[in-house]
This record gives C-alpha cells, sequence and structure tokens, in this order.
C-alpha cells in the first residue's frame, strides 16, 4: 500500500552548486569579467557575482532552518547538491595548458583565491543540527574537453576568465560535465572520481545524483546506477528534449517514478529570489508555495528548487534579502503541515514506509509510517554501543538494541530521534 502523500505533504529541499568555485572568487574578478559575452548572458547577469559559500552564509542558512518546525515538530533540511573538487589553477600553465589529466583540487582544499576560513567547521555543525544532508552533484561541474579546447586554442574570453581563476566562458556555459559531447571515458572516469572524493569528504556515500545543468544521457545515467547511484535528480528537466511543459507534467503524474533500480524525483519547482526578499514571479515565493500546495493535491512531493546562488553572493544584502525570501516560504510551507526529507529518506519512505538519516554522526532521525511496532533493522557505526531517544518525540515502549554493527528499533508509528551511545 502507498503512503497517504496527500497527508503527509512531504517537501524536499535540492539546493545544487555548493562547493564548486564559480562564478567569481572576488569582486576583483568580476570587475575584470564583466563585459564578456558569458558574463552578459541572461544566465550571466543573474549568476555573474555568485560565489564559492562562506562559513557566514552557512551559519545564516542553518540558524534560518533550526528556527523553523515543520508539521512533524523538525525542522527543514536542506540538500546541498555538492560539487567535490575544482581546477588546481596554479598548476594549470597558459599557453599551451600541457597535462594529461586536468589537475583537480579536492575538497575542503580549493584554489587559492577561493579559501573560505572557517567553511567545512560550519558545514559539520549544520550536519549535526539535522538541518544540512550533501548529496552529489559532480566531480568539478565543468565541461573538461570544452574548456581545455578553448583554453588551449587561446579563447580570449576562456583566457581572461583562468587569469582570475574563474572557468567560466561561452565554452563552459554551452555544456555540462556529463555531456553526451563529453567522451565516455572522462565521463565515467569523473563519475567514479567524484563518488570515492564524495565518500571521504563525507564518510558515506552519496545515495542521489544531479548531474549539473540536467545535462546527461541514458548512457550516463546506466553508468551510474551501475556504480550504485540509482536516485537521478532532474529526469523531468532533461536538457535535450522536446516540449518541456508536457515532459515535466507528464513525468510528474508518474509519481513514484521507478525504472527497475532506479528511482527519479518528481518535476523541479523552482524558487530563485535572486535577492529579492518579495520574490515575484514564476520562481517566485507565491508561484513556488502555490505549486508545492498543487504538488500534495496531487498526490506526491514537492521537490523545491533553490540554487546557491540566492544565497551566497559578492553582495551580502543580496544572500540576506534571498534568505529572507526563504524563510517566509518555509514558514508558510510549516504552517501547511509540511515535512521536509531529502531525496533518499523519499525513496525509503516509497519503499518500506520508513526511513532512517544519519545526523551528522551522533544519532539518525527515524521516520516510520509503516506497521506499529514492527522490527526495523539498519547500520549502526562499528564503535556504537547502544541508543536511546532523544526527543522531541517519545515512545516509553520502545524497544532499541545494537549488536554487530546493526540496530533494531521497535516504535510506535511516529518520527524520533536516536542517538548513539559509545564507549
Amino acid at each position: 500500500m502507498n503512503l497517504d502523500w496527500h497527508r503527509l505533504k512531504a517537501v524536499v529541499l535540492e539546493s545544487d552548486d555548493w562547493g564548486l568555485c564559480a562564478w567569481v572568487p572576488d569582486d576583483r574578478a568580476h570587475r575584470a569579467l564583466a563585459a564578456l559575452p558569458a558574463f552578459r548572458s541572461e544566465a550571466g547577469l543573474r549568476y555573474g557575482r555568485s560565489t564559492l559559500e562562506s562559513a557566514a552564509d552557512v551559519i545564516a542558512l542553518t540558524e534560518l532552518l533550526v528556527g523553523l518546525l515543520g508539521g512533524d515538530g523538525f525542522p527543514p533540511v536542506w540538500q546541498a547538491n555538492t560539487i567535490v573538487a575544482n581546477p588546481d589553477y596554479d598548476t594549470m600553465a597558459p599557453p599551451l595548458f600541457e597535462f594529461a589529466e586536468l589537475p583537480l583540487v579536492e575538497q575542503p582544499a580549493v584554489p587559492a583565491r577561493w579559501e573560505r576560513p572557517g567553511l567545512w567547521e560550519a558545514i559539520r555543525r549544520a550536519e549535526g543540527e539535522g538541518v544540512w544532508w550533501a548529496e552529489l552533484h559532480g566531480l568539478h561541474h565543468l565541461p573538461e574537453t570544452a574548456w581545455l579546447t578553448a583554453l588551449r586554442r587561446g579563447q580570449d574570453d576562456a583566457r581572461r576568465a583562468h587569469e582570475q581563476q574563474s572557468p567560466i566562458g561561452t565554452a563552459v556555459e554551452a555544456s555540462g560535465e556529463y555531456d553526451a559531447s563529453e567522451p565516455r571515458e572522462l565521463r565515467a572516469r569523473d563519475l567514479r572520481r567524484a563518488i570515492e572524493v564524495f565518500r571521504v569528504l563525507f564518510g558515506r556515500v552519496p545515495t542521489s545524483f544531479c548531474p549539473p545543468d540536467h545535462r546527461f544521457d541514458d548512457w550516463l545515467e546506466h553508468e551510474a546506477a551501475s556504480l550504485g547511484l540509482t536516485t537521478l535528480q532532474g529526469k523531468p528537466e532533461q536538457a535535450g528534449h522536446a516540449l518541456p511543459p508536457l515532459r515535466r507534467r507528464w513525468m510528474g503524474l508518474r509519481f513514484p517514478h521507478l525504472g527497475g533500480d532506479r528511482f527519479h524525483l518528481p518535476p523541479r519547482i523552482a524558487f530563485e529570489p535572486c535577492g529579492d526578499p518579495q520574490a515575484p514571479g514564476r520562481r517566485g515565493l507565491e508561484a513556488a508555495h502555490h505549486a508545492a500546495r498543487e504538488a500534495w493535491r496531487r498526490g506526491r512531493p514537492a521537490v523545491v528548487s533553490s540554487h546557491r546562488m540566492n544565497y551566497a553572493h559578492l553582495d551580502p544584502a543580496w544572500s540576506a534579502a534571498s534568505r529572507r525570501a526563504l524563510d517566509t516560504l518555509l514558514e508558510r510551507l510549516c504552517a501547511d503541515g509540511a515535512v521536509f526529507v531529502t531525496d533518499h529518506e523519499l525513496r525509503q519512505l516509497v519503499e518500506r514506509h520508513w526511513s532512517v538519516r544519519e545526523l551528522g554522526g551522533r544519532g539518525v532521525l527515524l521516520r516510520h509510517y509503516g506497521v506499529p511496532r514492527e522490527t526495523l533493522r539498519f547500520a549502526a557505526p562499528a564503535d556504537v554501543r547502544g541508543a536511546r531517544l532523544s526527543g522531541p518525540h517519545d515512545d516509553p515502549k520502545a524497544e532499541l538494541e545494537v549488536a554487530d554493527g546493526t540496530a533494531e528499533v521497535r516504535v510506535n508509528l511516529g518520527e524520533y530521534v536516536i542517538e548513539w551511545t559509545r564507549a
């Protein structure tokens, strides 16, 4: 039996581009590049002064999120689709750019002009608060072959951007890391490396994948699935298909959209306040709230997409105004009784009616909407010796056991924080 998605009012907050060293590292870079074609484009006018997030950006979002409670008594969780490496500009020597493989700096390290002191400490705190959850966006977000070809041919905008430690130019904007125009061998190699870097960085494998700019083909989707990435974001928005609105509507009607071992998320609801606290327009506040309610009415979760550029910007006032718009949207969704989950939780709820999400190593958030007091089994860290319930919800008759790296839990239906106890 399917869950009653009309009643559950699930919301997934997906946000792309975290960890990406783009568009520009600082104001000096933007002044040098503002006249280039990519920066004068429609996308460039929105994204041109966006930048790598700072500790202050993450802390501000964390404080916003922990100050809200969904219909289940838990705060919203921000699914940060994360880029895990960036070009190593110091070793990319012009004019020939002679190297067999694009040199990269793996997170948490970044290129010199992109340093953000305290960033990863802020992310770890947000994870522990249960409001930050990373998923995989890609290795470096760049169409490597197209970018390096532009650099090696001396393409003016590519060279000038490179001088400012920015990859943005017309060649990059016209393609994507996993676009079909990039060689298959390169895409496969980059995807494998991205998964491994993510595992080291976050201590777990990614459970969901969002190819940059939704540029991917059936081969890439199959390759990702062969590596265990069977939950895919952005399928309804996949680039290169005819009649995008009809495709989105059709795929929305197919929830839950399962294809063998693959799980496709519902169509995204765009929320892009772009520095305006009122966030008007079709990607703004009223439109996003209406679309979320419409998704619930149609019996599916609301997947809200809001890019990093809204909240990490060279102009602090832009970021602050976007956060005010986000706060307003989330307050409205909380008042509606929304329950905030990640892609992975959503898939677990579809497939077995209960889910588990890690809380920064201190424990897990358990959602149980299946059979009351049935035995639920899931992995526990090797050093855990026991477990206890830790508010805001309780079950006096709860039974919790941990042995040999496995937790067994028997509780009534509802949501629980289970904290680990260690020797």
